[in-house]
């Protein structure tokens, strides 16, 4: 969906609480097309409270950020096996907001 994004005039970034290396090996891995960053201290983590739940699973999000820094969209998950349907609603959102003015 990573070209249907961008064609929507947004682009797709992961943040992950680990290393530097760590995040490097995750695009390399993942072939990712898009960059894939450390968050070592895991400010964003904290910020956004996507702590890990009392089972050890981390919490993931979805957030879009208009051309101004504001945040448009939040979705939190606590199942990541839910990915494809969230960045379906991710995707219909972000191309919602091109018609907004």
């Amino acid at each position: 969906m990573y070209k249907d994004i961008q064609l929507a005039n947004a682009d797709v970034l992961v943040i992950l609480g680990d290393s530097p290396q760590r995040a490097s090996q995750y695009a390399e891995t993942l072939k990712t097309p898009f960059p894939v960053l450390s968050d070592t201290d895991r400010a964003v983590y904290h910020r956004f409270e996507l702590e890990k739940n009392f089972i050890g699973i981390q919490r993931t999000a979805s957030v879009v950020v208009d051309r101004e820094g504001l945040i448009r969209y939040i979705k939190r998950s606590l199942n990541p096996m839910t990915w494809l349907q969230e960045s379906r609603d991710l995707l219909e959102f972000v191309k919602g907001m091109e018609s907004k003015p």
